[in-house]
């Protein structure tokens, strides 16, 4: 037993060592097995330029782009009113497919909100433990779903060194096999509720309520619930094994184009192509701050509502994420109704339903001195 532990232990720092060289981002050949989440590209036009001159000078635009090359960013797209006003691709094509790291998050969000349109799931006051049997014997049983999409589940943090095993309980969810059994072993090291921690298990654990509520995998459900009626084109999912279960915290490979159509729900209101693809008031659910001192959470931040994030945020001022891991913002955001997805590295998708604004930076990790808010404060602020 204990060599086969060791020798667990090994293979672990050996991938998680190989995961820190991959690079660029669009590197897929990595993330093996996985599986083809379906799209429906056939019947509708790629988005097409616009023809309204969005507010911001030539020389604005010239700012806004030496940014972000100089931060190393693969492609940025903005879309104003429905049309691409703007784009660029360095070192990238507008077919590569790239790695979303934790934007997947939002997804997954969105998925339970359709999943209760569709009645799958009662309400967001469900507990877990409904859908999770292996936590109705313990403190685990008094969280809801509500709880695991506001990051408040009171289960033990992922980025903290375990005391027995001296493994951090990311790794394992990261690169083992059986992501399952971790995730529902992870136990409970506070009430539910009580306080904010940004913990990758919460979401992981939200896929797998989605799975046994419809039977289907996270795959198929991102292509039957969003990826087909949005009609973009495949992407997939990283699993942990053949067959097995995705990753459905973080680790979506997709288009660029794609993502910009699933942010346009927020902007016209869970509708697409005339078609209702999620209610509009899950949408607006999932803009709620749900981490603040009114509604009782020690320490909490206003500036996350389900899986999606309210207000830039700076090193050190999330608990749960690493200082090493944080995006850098050196000032807030212009506007307060700015929402956005956020994966690691910079992978960032902005959305501002008043100014019917979409905007994707993806690309490799930022240098040091990035600011994640001052891009898209130059656009907010050429709208005002």
């Amino acid at each position: 037993m204990r060599i086969s532990n060791l020798n667990r232990r090994i293979q672990y720092v050996q991938r998680l060592l190989g995961s820190q060289r991959i690079q660029p981002i669009t590197q897929s050949n990595w993330y093996q097995p996985r599986e083809m989440v379906h799209g429906n590209p056939v019947s509708l036009p790629p988005l097409s330029p616009s023809t309204d001159q969005f507010p911001l000078s030539a020389q604005g635009w010239q700012a806004v782009d030496d940014y972000l090359l100089k931060h190393q960013t693969r492609a940025f797209l903005v879309l104003w009113k429905g049309q691409l006003v703007h784009q660029f691709y360095h070192q990238f094509k507008p077919h590569y497919q790239f790695n979303s790291m934790s934007m997947l998050k939002t997804l997954v969000a969105i998925m339970v909100g359709i999943a209760i349109d569709k009645g799958l799931i009662a309400n967001v006051h469900v507990k877990a433990a409904d859908f999770l049997p292996e936590w109705q014997q313990d403190q685990r049983r008094d969280i809801t779903i509500e709880h695991l999409l506001s990051m408040q589940s009171g289960l033990k943090s992922d980025v903290k060194l375990d005391a027995k095993t001296w493994v951090l309980p990311i790794i394992p969810l990261y690169l083992g096999d059986d992501i399952e059994r971790t995730a529902l072993a992870l136990p409970a090291v506070a009430p539910a509720g009580q306080y904010f921690e940004y913990n990758n298990y919460n979401t992981q654990l939200l896929g797998i309520i989605l799975q046994r509520a419809s039977g289907l995998t996270i795959a198929q459900l991102l292509s039957e619930y969003l990826w087909q009626p949005l009609h973009c084109q495949s992407g997939f999912v990283w699993l942990d094994k053949p067959e097995g279960q995705a990753r459905s915290f973080g680790a979506f490979f997709a288009q660029p184009e794609d993502w910009l159509r699933v942010g346009q729900l927020f902007v016209n209101g869970g509708r697409f192509n005339g078609k209702q693809i999620v209610s509009e008031q899950w949408l607006h659910e999932m803009q709620v701050p749900r981490n603040t001192a009114e509604r009782g959470v020690i320490g909490g931040h206003a500036d996350y509502g389900y899986q999606l994030w309210l207000k830039a945020h700076d090193y050190g001022l999330i608990r749960g994420i690493p200082w090493y891991e944080a995006t850098h913002a050196t000032s807030a955001f212009h506007d307060n109704e700015l929402v956005y997805f956020e994966g690691l590295r910079g992978q960032c998708l902005f959305i501002h339903p008043r100014h019917d604004l979409v905007v994707l930076r993806m690309g490799e990790r930022p240098k040091k001195d990035w600011d994640m808010s001052w891009m898209i404060n130059q656009l907010c602020a050429a709208l005002n």
